[in-house]
């Protein structure tokens, strides 16, 4: 976004720029040509030179004084031999603290440069040619040019910012309440000021709010369905579980037994299909419980626990690092999601297989990785088996018994915890899935 403000401030601020340059070049060009008539300095020129000729210097310089506040600005007549009348031009001619007059207004000095000065020529009595020379007064000297120029550039650039902010303001707030919205925060809404606007960016708002109102409604029917479904379903197991513990009861040949068990326990996995299924509805719209966890123990924990369940089968868990010490999360969740990896590793190690639950610390961000010594993942199913129900036809899979379910809700769960979740096949053999998580 700050790139994106660099370039509208710099497109803005060139368009001023642009529009300024034009705007002095148009005023520029209007008082270049707002000079006094030469006819009117003619007439000045002739009526001096008169007076001059027939009443003298004081005369001329009473006179003079006259035009000059008519004119606005300061006049110089000389002589055909060179001699000034009135008063002598500076030698440098763009110098004006040579120019000291009693017939400068307020004891000021005309400042106007030879490119804005004009020249009359007149003729006196008896042929005698006399250089009438008119200097307009300068508009102000209150501010020099250069610092004009200084708060024009000023201003430029606090305009160009104002209007960069005002046309990106309203976006930045639109990101963030997208942010917001994607991160899982349903009830997010762009403000009422923003939807009251008239403009392209207030239907924006406005979309978007119509927009979340409709996927929320949509989640929420989803959820609800996905619940409702599931608990319905449980309601015939539980029957058909006493139905079956009746039949049991009243069997009356061996094989029977057989066929009953095999019933049993495909309502024990239905059950259990349910139970998943309601856990990730829950995900999706879950709201964390976070707090401080002490990790370490907390590792220790989901680990004896794991083992005590895969000492039949002899595997071991190895435990490495000892860091990170804390981090916020929800607990129970996390240790769901690092108990279902921590199975599946434990179960496709095998018998007399070694898992290694590894923890440290890498640019900031929790690391906990979970090593076993089975068979692997094809590394183009590396992706998909955090896919809801995939199930790949390779040893990891077979006869599994699973609903390839865990690794998804692991997934949800880290996502819901701003971190990452990835698998790797390792070189030595097994498959290595690691959390990122933020500290």
């Amino acid at each position: 976004m700050k790139n994106t403000f660099l370039r509208v401030f710099l497109v803005v601020l060139f368009s001023n720029m642009i529009v300024v340059a034009i705007g002095l070049g148009v005023v520029d060009f209007v008082e270049g040509r707002n000079e006094v008539s030469a006819d009117v300095l003619g007439d000045v020129g002739v009526t001096l030179v008169s007076v001059y000729e027939t009443k003298g210097a004081d005369a001329l310089m009473t006179q003079a004084q006259k035009f000059e506040k008519e004119l606005g600005g300061s006049l110089y007549i000389y002589q055909e031999n060179g001699k000034p009348l009135l008063r002598s031009l500076p030698k440098n001619f763009k110098d004006s603290s040579n120019m000291g007059s009693p017939l400068d207004d307020a004891g000021k000095s005309p400042s106007a440069d030879f490119r804005s000065s004009q020249f009359i020529q007149v003729v006196g009595s008896k042929n005698t040619q006399y250089l009438l020379v008119f200097r307009p007064n300068p508009k102000s000297d209150f501010v020099s040019p250069w610092g004009i120029v200084l708060l024009s550039i000023l201003g430029l650039l606090i305009s160009s910012a104002i209007l960069a902010y005002w046309l990106l303001g309203p976006l930045l707030k639109l990101q963030k309440i997208t942010r917001l919205f994607g991160q899982g925060e349903m009830s997010a809404r762009v403000d009422s000021r923003l939807v009251r606007r008239k403009d392209a960016i207030g239907n924006l708002a406005r979309e978007f709010n119509e927009m979340a109102e409709r996927l929320e409604t949509l989640l929420s029917s989803k959820e609800r369905l996905l619940r409702d479904v599931s608990h319905e379903l449980r309601t015939p197991l539980a029957r058909i579980e006493v139905a079956l513990t009746i039949a049991e009861d009243k069997h009356g040949q061996a094989n029977q037994q057989n066929y009953l068990d095999r019933i049993r326990n495909e309502l024990h996995e239905l059950d259990e299909l349910i139970g998943q299924v309601l856990t990730l509805s829950r995900l999706e719209a879950a709201s964390l419980e976070k707090r401080q966890i002490d990790v370490q123990p907390w590792l220790d924990e989901i680990v004896a626990d794991v083992q005590f369940e895969s000492q039949l089968r002899g595997t071991s868990i190895t435990r490495v690092g000892n860091v990170p010490s804390h981090f916020n999360g929800d607990e129970v969740q996390l240790r769901h999601a690092v108990e279902n990896v921590l199975r599946n590793a434990c179960f496709y190690a095998g018998d007399g297989g070694v898992v290694v639950v590894e923890s440290s610390v890498i640019n900031g961000r929790a690391i906990i990785s979970i090593k076993d010594n089975g068979p692997g993942v094809p590394d183009e199913m590396l992706d998909k088996i955090f896919h809801a129900f995939f199930r790949s036809s390779s040893a990891r899979e077979a006869n599994s018994g699973g609903f390839g379910v865990g690794l998804t809700i692991a997934k949800r769960i880290v996502h819901a915890h701003q971190g990452e979740i990835q698998a790797q096949n390792r070189a030595e053999g097994g498959l290595e899935v690691s959390f990122c998580l933020p500290l």
